[in-house]
């Protein structure tokens, strides 16, 4: 268990002083990130072996959303960590530890030069201190449905260095915000993303929207058609 605790501050909110979806997705990422550094037979393993934690997966249940001031914590394990792949929990907490944002996130280990998923010795693998899933959080599956036939051309968007992260693909929390600026008003408290392939500098984004009654779906797709992400925005039940 890894726990980092935080200042919501003035790039964290909109003009409402509450903290903007985007900028949720980047402390996941950052406690997550903070953690993997800190396991360190893990991560000289990754070094080494020049392999990267791609996310493949990732939902995000927001219960409440913190604002201006607010002093929260954020705190993530993995469980179900296996050679190929493993998921973590990730929790945003306030003061009082109520859960404010919790989030489940699937990812791979890749090789950066291939970019073919990697085996991880067992003996590495333990040192990772899998811990067991929440009973009270639903994992929805990976795959994320929509009917091609039925998506509706929204705009497009050329991939900046602005957008770059570490592994040199498009910030995970910028494909939020692509999909946001480009949507009207949705009312939403769950996002799943499905991450197919990874956008890298100069790619052209190609974005389609499917409005259902309960959900809305965003694909991102290259100048081929090909597609790359998927994110739904959807209410709990």
């Amino acid at each position: 268990m890894k726990e980092l605790s935080v200042t919501i501050s003035n790039s964290h909110v909109d003009n409402k002083k509450e903290i903007k979806i985007p900028e949720i997705i980047n402390l996941l990422q950052d406690i997550e990130g903070i953690h993997i550094n800190e396991l360190e037979e893990f991560n000289k393993f990754l070094i080494k072996e020049n392999v990267g934690v791609f996310l493949m997966y990732r939902e995000v249940n927001i219960i409440t959303k913190p604002k201006f001031s607010d002093k929260v914590t954020l705190s993530t394990y993995p469980f179900q960590t296996n050679s190929v792949s493993g998921y973590r929990h990730i929790y945003l907490k306030d003061k009082d530890n109520n859960i404010l944002v919790n989030s489940t996130a699937f990812g791979a280990f890749i090789n950066l030069d291939t970019y073919l998923p990697v085996r991880v010795p067992k003996d590495i693998i333990k040192t990772i201190g899998d811990k067991e899933k929440d009973p009270n959080i639903i994992i929805e599956p990976r795959k994320i449905d929509f009917n091609d036939s039925l998506l509706k051309y929204t705009g497009s968007i050329t991939v900046r260095k602005s957008h770059i992260d570490r592994y040199n693909h498009l910030n995970n929390a910028h494909y939020i915000t692509f999909a946001l600026d480009f949507l009207e008003e949705i009312n939403f408290d769950k996002i799943r993303a499905e991450y197919k392939k990874a956008f890298l500098i100069g790619d052209i984004i190609k974005m389609y929207k499917e409005i259902l009654e309960d959900k809305t779906i965003v694909v991102f797709k290259n100048e081929l058609d090909e597609i790359y992400t998927i994110i739904e925005f959807s209410k709990n039940k």
